[in-house]
Protein backbone atom coordinates (compact mmCIF):
# COMPACT_ATOMS: atom_id res chain seq x y z
CA UNK A 1 0.00 0.00 0.00
CA UNK A 2 1.15 3.32 -1.00
CA UNK A 3 1.16 6.43 1.44
CA UNK A 4 -0.45 8.41 -1.11
CA UNK A 5 -3.09 5.28 -1.66
CA UNK A 6 -3.64 5.82 1.99
CA UNK A 7 -3.71 9.62 2.63
CA UNK A 8 -5.88 10.08 -0.19
CA UNK A 9 -8.40 7.73 1.40
CA UNK A 10 -8.07 9.34 4.65
CA UNK A 11 -9.19 12.40 2.97
CA UNK A 12 -12.38 10.42 1.24
CA UNK A 13 -13.32 10.77 4.98
CA UNK A 14 -12.19 13.84 6.47
CA UNK A 15 -11.43 16.21 3.83
CA UNK A 16 -9.27 19.19 4.33
CA UNK A 17 -11.88 21.49 2.38
CA UNK A 18 -14.40 20.78 5.01
CA UNK A 19 -12.23 21.96 7.51
CA UNK A 20 -13.67 24.54 10.26
CA UNK A 21 -10.64 27.37 9.76
CA UNK A 22 -10.23 28.25 6.42
CA UNK A 23 -6.72 29.52 6.87
CA UNK A 24 -5.99 26.55 8.66
CA UNK A 25 -2.55 24.92 8.15
CA UNK A 26 -3.44 21.17 7.44
CA UNK A 27 -2.62 18.65 4.81
CA UNK A 28 0.75 17.09 4.24
CA UNK A 29 3.58 18.91 6.05
CA UNK A 30 6.33 16.68 5.42
CA UNK A 31 6.38 15.06 2.36
CA UNK A 32 7.51 11.50 0.97
CA UNK A 33 9.21 9.92 -2.31
CA UNK A 34 6.08 9.28 -5.28
CA UNK A 35 6.31 5.71 -4.63
CA UNK A 36 6.71 5.57 -1.13
CA UNK A 37 5.38 1.88 0.33
CA UNK A 38 3.62 2.63 4.02
CA UNK A 39 5.52 0.85 6.40
CA UNK A 40 3.29 2.03 9.14
CA UNK A 41 1.16 4.89 10.82
CA UNK A 42 1.65 6.56 13.76
CA UNK A 43 -1.52 8.34 14.97
CA UNK A 44 -0.87 11.39 17.07
CA UNK A 45 -2.57 14.10 19.27
CA UNK A 46 0.68 16.90 17.81
CA UNK A 47 4.45 16.36 16.92
CA UNK A 48 6.41 16.23 19.79
CA UNK A 49 10.31 14.87 19.73
CA UNK A 50 8.90 11.89 21.87
CA UNK A 51 6.50 11.57 19.49
CA UNK A 52 9.23 11.31 16.69
CA UNK A 53 11.24 8.37 19.05
CA UNK A 54 8.04 6.63 18.91
CA UNK A 55 7.96 6.56 15.22
CA UNK A 56 11.32 5.46 14.82
CA UNK A 57 10.88 2.73 17.30
CA UNK A 58 8.02 1.23 16.03
CA UNK A 59 8.81 1.56 12.34
CA UNK A 60 6.19 4.00 11.29
CA UNK A 61 6.93 6.36 7.98
CA UNK A 62 4.20 8.30 8.38
CA UNK A 63 2.74 10.20 11.20
CA UNK A 64 -0.89 11.64 11.15
CA UNK A 65 -1.58 14.64 13.63
CA UNK A 66 -4.43 16.61 15.10
CA UNK A 67 -2.56 19.71 15.90
CA UNK A 68 -0.26 21.30 12.75
CA UNK A 69 3.39 21.36 13.18
CA UNK A 70 3.76 24.37 11.04
CA UNK A 71 1.41 27.09 11.53
CA UNK A 72 1.18 29.67 10.24
CA UNK A 73 4.29 29.59 8.29
CA UNK A 74 7.87 28.95 9.22
CA UNK A 75 11.02 31.10 7.86
CA UNK A 76 13.70 28.89 8.21
CA UNK A 77 14.15 25.02 8.86
CA UNK A 78 17.20 25.32 11.70
CA UNK A 79 17.55 24.13 14.83
CA UNK A 80 17.27 27.58 16.50
CA UNK A 81 13.74 26.93 16.69
CA UNK A 82 11.06 24.09 18.39
CA UNK A 83 9.23 23.72 14.62
CA UNK A 84 12.01 23.82 12.93
CA UNK A 85 14.29 21.56 15.11
CA UNK A 86 11.34 18.74 15.05
CA UNK A 87 11.28 19.80 10.90
CA UNK A 88 14.87 18.51 10.64
CA UNK A 89 14.13 15.44 12.81
CA UNK A 90 11.38 14.42 10.29
CA UNK A 91 13.30 14.70 7.06
CA UNK A 92 16.55 12.82 8.36
CA UNK A 93 14.27 10.45 9.65
CA UNK A 94 12.32 10.01 6.34
CA UNK A 95 9.04 10.06 8.15
CA UNK A 96 5.98 11.82 6.23
CA UNK A 97 3.85 14.18 8.70
CA UNK A 98 -0.03 14.52 7.22
CA UNK A 99 -2.02 16.99 9.85
CA UNK A 100 -5.79 17.39 10.03
CA UNK A 101 -6.65 19.79 12.50
CA UNK A 102 -10.60 21.58 12.01
CA UNK A 103 -10.73 19.45 9.10
CA UNK A 104 -10.92 16.28 12.09
CA UNK A 105 -12.71 19.01 14.27
CA UNK A 106 -15.85 19.63 11.29
CA UNK A 107 -15.79 15.74 11.01
CA UNK A 108 -18.88 14.25 11.93
CA UNK A 109 -17.37 11.69 14.17
CA UNK A 110 -14.63 14.58 15.18
CA UNK A 111 -13.31 16.08 17.86
CA UNK A 112 -16.34 17.37 19.62
CA UNK A 113 -18.41 14.52 18.53
CA UNK A 114 -16.08 12.25 21.01
CA UNK A 115 -16.35 15.16 23.92
CA UNK A 116 -19.97 14.68 23.26
CA UNK A 117 -20.02 10.91 23.18
CA UNK A 118 -17.53 10.21 26.70
CA UNK A 119 -19.80 12.49 28.51
CA UNK A 120 -23.16 10.73 27.55
CA UNK A 121 -25.00 12.56 26.10
CA UNK A 122 -27.96 11.66 24.15
CA UNK A 123 -29.19 13.51 20.22
CA UNK A 124 -25.86 14.75 19.64
CA UNK A 125 -25.70 17.17 16.67
CA UNK A 126 -23.05 19.50 15.56
CA UNK A 127 -23.34 22.90 17.08
CA UNK A 128 -22.49 24.60 14.05
CA UNK A 129 -23.20 22.76 10.72
CA UNK A 130 -21.61 23.88 7.61
CA UNK A 131 -22.94 25.53 5.10
CA UNK A 132 -22.46 25.94 1.33
CA UNK A 133 -20.20 22.55 1.30
CA UNK A 134 -23.34 20.61 -0.64
CA UNK A 135 -24.15 20.15 -4.49
CA UNK A 136 -27.20 19.24 -6.00
CA UNK A 137 -26.96 16.94 -8.87
CA UNK A 138 -28.81 16.44 -11.88
CA UNK A 139 -28.35 14.45 -14.95
CA UNK A 140 -31.05 13.30 -17.56
CA UNK A 141 -30.61 9.10 -18.38
CA UNK A 142 -32.49 6.96 -21.22
CA UNK A 143 -34.64 4.45 -19.33
CA UNK A 144 -32.89 1.33 -19.38
CA UNK A 145 -29.68 2.45 -18.18
CA UNK A 146 -30.85 4.37 -14.51
CA UNK A 147 -30.33 2.01 -12.70
CA UNK A 148 -26.67 1.72 -13.20
CA UNK A 149 -26.00 5.16 -13.66
CA UNK A 150 -27.92 5.06 -10.46
CA UNK A 151 -25.66 2.30 -8.59
CA UNK A 152 -22.36 4.04 -10.10
CA UNK A 153 -23.12 7.54 -8.34
CA UNK A 154 -23.80 5.74 -4.97
CA UNK A 155 -20.98 3.79 -4.77
CA UNK A 156 -18.98 7.27 -5.52
CA UNK A 157 -20.75 8.73 -2.50
CA UNK A 158 -23.90 10.37 -3.84
CA UNK A 159 -27.40 10.32 -1.99
CA UNK A 160 -26.44 11.12 1.34
CA UNK A 161 -28.62 12.95 3.92
CA UNK A 162 -27.13 12.25 7.45
CA UNK A 163 -28.87 8.55 8.41
CA UNK A 164 -29.79 7.78 5.15
CA UNK A 165 -27.99 7.16 1.88
CA UNK A 166 -29.12 6.44 -1.76
CA UNK A 167 -31.34 9.59 -1.76
CA UNK A 168 -32.55 10.74 -4.90
CA UNK A 169 -35.60 12.10 -7.27
CA UNK A 170 -36.47 10.91 -10.37
CA UNK A 171 -38.89 12.29 -12.62
CA UNK A 172 -39.70 11.00 -16.47
CA UNK A 173 -39.63 13.00 -19.62
CA UNK A 174 -38.65 13.31 -23.11
CA UNK A 175 -34.76 14.42 -24.45
CA UNK A 176 -34.29 15.27 -27.63
CA UNK A 177 -30.60 15.47 -29.44
CA UNK A 178 -28.98 15.65 -33.18
CA UNK A 179 -25.95 14.21 -33.45
CA UNK A 180 -23.36 15.78 -35.96
CA UNK A 181 -21.66 13.76 -38.90
CA UNK A 182 -18.83 13.02 -36.49
CA UNK A 183 -20.86 11.92 -33.64
CA UNK A 184 -20.91 7.68 -32.61
CA UNK A 185 -24.48 7.80 -30.61
CA UNK A 186 -25.44 5.42 -28.19
CA UNK A 187 -29.33 5.50 -29.61
CA UNK A 188 -29.85 6.60 -33.20
CA UNK A 189 -28.15 8.00 -35.93
CA UNK A 190 -25.81 10.83 -36.44
CA UNK A 191 -27.80 13.94 -38.21
CA UNK A 192 -31.14 12.82 -37.30
CA UNK A 193 -32.89 14.57 -34.22
CA UNK A 194 -33.72 12.11 -31.75
CA UNK A 195 -36.86 11.48 -29.26
CA UNK A 196 -35.90 9.27 -26.16
CA UNK A 197 -37.50 8.66 -23.42
CA UNK A 198 -35.48 9.54 -20.36
CA UNK A 199 -35.14 10.23 -16.45
CA UNK A 200 -34.46 13.24 -15.18
CA UNK A 201 -32.25 11.96 -11.81
CA UNK A 202 -31.04 14.13 -8.97
CA UNK A 203 -29.03 13.64 -6.26
CA UNK A 204 -27.13 15.21 -3.52
CA UNK A 205 -23.03 15.91 -2.88
CA UNK A 206 -20.63 16.78 -0.27
CA UNK A 207 -19.13 19.15 -2.62
CA UNK A 208 -15.45 17.17 -1.93
CA UNK A 209 -16.93 14.32 -3.63
CA UNK A 210 -18.70 16.19 -6.98
CA UNK A 211 -15.55 15.24 -9.09
CA UNK A 212 -15.65 11.55 -8.13
CA UNK A 213 -19.47 11.25 -8.45
CA UNK A 214 -19.74 13.26 -11.96
CA UNK A 215 -17.01 11.03 -13.14
CA UNK A 216 -18.29 7.51 -12.31
CA UNK A 217 -21.44 9.07 -13.79
CA UNK A 218 -19.99 9.88 -16.90
CA UNK A 219 -18.45 6.23 -17.05
CA UNK A 220 -21.65 4.83 -16.67
CA UNK A 221 -23.54 6.64 -18.51
CA UNK A 222 -24.26 4.63 -22.13
CA UNK A 223 -24.04 8.39 -24.22
CA UNK A 224 -21.42 9.73 -25.84
CA UNK A 225 -22.08 13.14 -24.26
CA UNK A 226 -23.72 13.15 -20.98
CA UNK A 227 -26.25 15.99 -20.45
CA UNK A 228 -25.75 17.09 -16.24
CA UNK A 229 -26.11 20.29 -13.84
CA UNK A 230 -24.37 20.65 -10.91
CA UNK A 231 -25.94 23.51 -8.26
CA UNK A 232 -24.25 24.69 -5.82
CA UNK A 233 -26.55 24.95 -2.20
CA UNK A 234 -26.60 26.96 0.32
CA UNK A 235 -28.46 24.44 3.33
CA UNK A 236 -26.73 23.19 5.91
CA UNK A 237 -24.81 19.95 6.00
CA UNK A 238 -26.67 17.96 8.31
CA UNK A 239 -23.57 16.26 10.03
CA UNK A 240 -20.40 18.33 9.33
CA UNK A 241 -19.76 21.33 11.55
CA UNK A 242 -17.92 22.83 14.28
CA UNK A 243 -18.53 21.79 17.77
CA UNK A 244 -21.41 18.97 19.69
CA UNK A 245 -24.40 19.71 21.25
CA UNK A 246 -26.30 17.40 23.14
CA UNK A 247 -28.05 16.47 26.08
CA UNK A 248 -27.37 14.36 29.41
CA UNK A 249 -29.83 11.65 30.19
CA UNK A 250 -30.59 13.04 33.68
CA UNK A 251 -30.11 16.43 34.48
CA UNK A 252 -26.78 17.52 36.93
CA UNK A 253 -26.38 19.55 39.34
CA UNK A 254 -23.53 22.42 38.98
CA UNK A 255 -21.54 20.11 40.98
CA UNK A 256 -21.81 17.52 39.48
CA UNK A 257 -21.73 18.38 35.88
CA UNK A 258 -18.39 19.60 36.93
CA UNK A 259 -17.16 16.73 38.99
CA UNK A 260 -18.27 14.83 35.70
CA UNK A 261 -16.18 17.16 33.18
CA UNK A 262 -12.94 16.81 35.27
CA UNK A 263 -13.18 13.39 35.35
CA UNK A 264 -14.09 12.40 31.77
CA UNK A 265 -11.28 14.78 30.51
CA UNK A 266 -8.75 14.46 33.24
CA UNK A 267 -8.29 18.05 34.05
CA UNK A 268 -5.83 19.08 36.64
CA UNK A 269 -8.04 21.88 37.91
CA UNK A 270 -11.49 23.35 36.43
CA UNK A 271 -12.10 26.98 35.41
CA UNK A 272 -15.68 28.15 35.61
CA UNK A 273 -17.63 30.89 36.13
CA UNK A 274 -20.29 31.21 38.86
CA UNK A 275 -23.39 28.73 38.32
CA UNK A 276 -26.96 30.65 38.34
CA UNK A 277 -29.17 28.08 37.77
CA UNK A 278 -30.29 24.75 40.11
CA UNK A 279 -29.55 21.56 37.15
CA UNK A 280 -28.18 21.38 33.82
CA UNK A 281 -29.31 19.24 30.74
CA UNK A 282 -28.19 20.53 27.25
CA UNK A 283 -24.52 20.19 27.05
CA UNK A 284 -22.45 22.53 24.37
CA UNK A 285 -18.44 22.31 23.57
CA UNK A 286 -15.76 22.61 20.92
CA UNK A 287 -12.35 21.03 21.73
CA UNK A 288 -9.57 23.21 22.05
CA UNK A 289 -10.10 27.18 21.87
CA UNK A 290 -13.63 27.38 21.20
CA UNK A 291 -14.97 30.54 22.35
CA UNK A 292 -14.95 32.25 18.83
CA UNK A 293 -18.33 29.81 18.83
CA UNK A 294 -20.08 30.86 22.00
CA UNK A 295 -22.60 32.91 20.42
CA UNK A 296 -23.31 30.00 18.51
CA UNK A 297 -24.12 27.82 21.81
CA UNK A 298 -25.93 30.51 23.14
CA UNK A 299 -28.54 30.56 20.71
CA UNK A 300 -28.77 26.87 20.79
CA UNK A 301 -30.17 27.52 24.24
CA UNK A 302 -27.54 25.38 26.40
CA UNK A 303 -27.35 25.64 29.88
CA UNK A 304 -23.36 25.17 29.56
CA UNK A 305 -20.59 25.63 27.79
CA UNK A 306 -17.38 23.43 27.18
CA UNK A 307 -14.57 24.04 25.73
CA UNK A 308 -10.68 25.76 26.72
CA UNK A 309 -8.32 28.55 26.96
CA UNK A 310 -10.94 30.86 28.12
CA UNK A 311 -9.97 34.14 28.85
CA UNK A 312 -11.21 36.30 32.17
CA UNK A 313 -14.04 38.39 30.99
CA UNK A 314 -15.68 35.89 29.20
CA UNK A 315 -16.58 33.87 32.98
CA UNK A 316 -18.66 36.99 33.38
CA UNK A 317 -20.32 37.54 30.09
CA UNK A 318 -21.67 34.10 30.12
CA UNK A 319 -22.63 34.34 34.23
CA UNK A 320 -24.71 37.33 32.60
CA UNK A 321 -26.17 35.08 30.45
CA UNK A 322 -27.19 32.23 32.92
CA UNK A 323 -24.39 29.62 30.76
CA UNK A 324 -22.16 27.59 32.98
CA UNK A 325 -19.02 28.37 31.23
CA UNK A 326 -16.26 25.29 31.79
CA UNK A 327 -12.64 25.75 30.67
CA UNK A 328 -11.56 21.99 31.11
CA UNK A 329 -7.99 22.37 29.46
CA UNK A 330 -7.20 23.00 25.63
CA UNK A 331 -5.14 19.41 25.62
CA UNK A 332 -7.95 17.63 27.67
CA UNK A 333 -11.08 18.53 25.71
CA UNK A 334 -8.85 16.99 22.63
CA UNK A 335 -8.07 13.83 25.01
CA UNK A 336 -9.82 11.33 22.61
CA UNK A 337 -8.61 13.02 19.08
CA UNK A 338 -5.70 10.25 19.03
CA UNK A 339 -7.91 6.93 19.78
CA UNK A 340 -10.68 8.59 17.45
CA UNK A 341 -8.08 9.64 14.55
CA UNK A 342 -6.80 6.22 14.92
CA UNK A 343 -10.18 4.51 14.32
CA UNK A 344 -11.04 6.88 11.24
CA UNK A 345 -7.38 5.65 10.06
CA UNK A 346 -8.02 2.18 9.86
CA UNK A 347 -11.37 2.68 7.97
CA UNK A 348 -9.51 4.66 5.22
CA UNK A 349 -7.08 1.84 4.68
CA UNK A 350 -10.13 -0.71 4.38
CA UNK A 351 -11.21 1.57 1.48
CA UNK A 352 -7.27 1.07 -0.03
CA UNK A 353 -7.21 -2.68 0.27
CA UNK A 354 -11.33 -3.13 -0.18
CA UNK A 355 -11.15 -5.97 2.45
CA UNK A 356 -12.97 -5.75 5.51
CA UNK A 357 -9.73 -6.49 7.90
CA UNK A 358 -6.54 -4.53 8.07
CA UNK A 359 -3.51 -5.34 10.13
CA UNK A 360 -3.97 -4.03 13.24
CA UNK A 361 -0.25 -2.77 13.45
CA UNK A 362 -0.81 -0.80 10.75
CA UNK A 363 -1.88 1.87 12.18
CA UNK A 364 -0.89 3.11 15.71
CA UNK A 365 -2.47 4.82 18.01
CA UNK A 366 0.71 6.62 19.96
CA UNK A 367 1.01 6.50 23.29
CA UNK A 368 2.13 9.97 24.15
CA UNK A 369 -0.45 12.45 25.72
CA UNK A 370 1.48 16.03 24.88
CA UNK A 371 0.16 18.68 27.20
CA UNK A 372 2.25 22.05 27.20
CA UNK A 373 0.17 22.92 30.53
CA UNK A 374 0.78 21.90 33.97
CA UNK A 375 -1.08 22.44 36.96
CA UNK A 376 0.55 22.80 40.31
Amino acid sequence: MLIRDALSSLERLVPLSAAGYEKDAIGLQVGYEPNAELRKVLVAHEVTAEVIDEAIEVGANLIVAYHPLIFPNVSAITDATRTGALLRRLVKADIALYVVHTAFDAFSEGTSYLMAEALGLKNISALIPQSGKLDKIVVFIPKASLVQVQEAMWQAGAGHIGNYDECAFVIEGTGTFRGNELSDPAIGKPMIREHVDEYRLETVAERWKTSRIVRAMIEAHPYEEVAYDIYPLSTNHPSVGMGSVGSLASAMSADELLAHVRSVFGTGAIRHNKPVKTSYARIGMIGGAGMEYYSAARGNGVDAYITGDVRYHDFYRAEHDGILLIDAGHAETERFVTSGLASTMQKALKFVNLTDEVPLNIVIPSRERPNAVRYY
